[in-house]
């Protein structure tokens, strides 16, 4: 979001240790897949995703099917379709590319029909295995490649937002003007940047540098921290640490922020604010709260949804601030009212006073749970 916000304005940023957003593989295989559902004929992108993820579809089959593309002097496309007459092609490969290219015929069906390119996405990321793959890694590096792949669905729905009328060709246009505008070197670090250039890195990344102004984004319970430590004390603790670590890299002002509403999947989500913000100190902080615009705001999101958005500190640490909401004693089997969520039934309870959380039932806005200390939550 960020990356591409910068683009759009014109302001120089520069990724530090790490690579840009349109860069990284994951996306690059997305965009493959779309590209080639709105051009059969781009090779390039066919090429890169044939076996993305793996599917049996190696070299020596490709080649069999350049082979006979050669021979008849046709598109490779068309070869595919016509990979059982290819010289020296063993039945596994053919078996591999023909369900590959009638799961693309129904991919381009689905474009056909008016899905929209978030809607697409998640068929192509569900379909073809890819999802699967990477969240059933225990490569750490894979659950980034998952939330970056979330990110991507989002940025697909909030074009069909702005753009209802939009095409998948429309959006292939759009990313590519963004990703193609990025031109700063991307070799540059925290000792030789560009004058003015924002420099865009993470927590580790940022241990023993310091910097005038920093911005801390994502201060939401479930992002930072995060909620695979919700329950690991020892990995909490390492959050924790973490997030010491970012708030002291602020020479002067320290800006942190959160969001009120957040696209999940191309669905809204909503986080109650990080827990860390409980120990900042409230003489060092200045809350500033500010409601989303009407047009990101997602429906069925109301005003009175709105909480801390942003705090602008000088160097120190901070306390309070936040949740000064009483919090409802609630049991399983309560009948509730959210200011979003609207209707819902308590299913499970855990902890008590400010500590206290509750999953609930909210029907078609789904089971979500929620700190009672911030939820804007009724008892019926």
């Amino acid at each position: 979001v960020f990356e591409e916000i910068f683009i759009r304005v014109g302001l120089p940023y520069r990724v530090v240790g790490g690579v840009r957003f349109y860069e990284r593989r994951e996306v690059r295989d997305a965009l493959a897949y779309l590209k080639t559902i709105a051009n059969p004929v781009d090779v390039v992108s066919l090429r890169r995703i044939i076996n993305t993820p793996r599917r049996g579809i190696g070299q020596r089959a490709e080649a069999c099917v350049e082979a006979l593309a050669s021979r008849d002097r046709i598109p490779f496309p068309q070869a595919l379709e016509r990979c059982g007459d290819a010289p020296g092609i063993n039945p596994r490969s053919v078996a591999a590319i023909t369900e590959f290219t009638t799961m693309m015929a129904e991919f381009r069906s689905l474009a056909l029909d008016g899905a929209g390119p978030s809607s697409l996405l998640a068929a192509v990321l569900d379909r073809t295995g890819y999802l699967a793959e990477l969240e059933a890694s225990t490569d750490p590096q894979d659950e980034g490649r998952v939330d970056n792949l979330n990110e991507m669905i989002s940025v697909a729905a909030e074009f069909e937002q702005q753009r209802p009328d939009g095409t998948l060709t429309d959006f292939l246009e759009q990313v590519s003007l963004v990703a193609d505008a990025d031109e700063i070197p991307a070799d540059a670090g925290p000792d030789d940047p560009q004058p003015g250039a924002i420099l865009m890195m993470t927590v580790h990344t940022a241990k023993g540098l310091e910097f005038p102004v920093v911005f801390l984004t994502g201060l939401e319970d479930g992002i930072f921290p995060h909620m695979r430590t919700f329950g690991e004390p020892a990995e909490m603790e390492e959050e924790r640490r973490l997030a010491y670590v970012a708030i002291t890299r602020a020479q002067r002002l320290l800006h942190i922020s959160r969001a009120m509403t957040r696209s999940a999947w191309g669905q809204p989500s909503y986080n109650p604010p990080s827990r860390f913000l409980e120990e900042i100190p409230d003489e060092l902080v200045h809350w500033v709260r500010t409601e989303p615009s009407r047009d990101h705001q997602y429906s069925g999101g109301q005003s009175a949804q709105a909480r801390l958005a942003g705090a602008a500190l000088s160097r120190g640490g901070l306390r309070g601030g936040v949740g000064n909401r009483p919090v409802v004693p609630l049991d399983v089997g309560d009948r509730v009212s959210h200011d979003a969520f609207g209707l819902g039934s308590v299913v499970a309870t855990r902890g008590e006073g400010d500590k206290a959380e509750a999953t609930i039932d909210f029907g078609s806005s789904g089971t979500k749970r929620l700190l009672l200390r911030y939820a804007p939550v009724e008892k019926l």
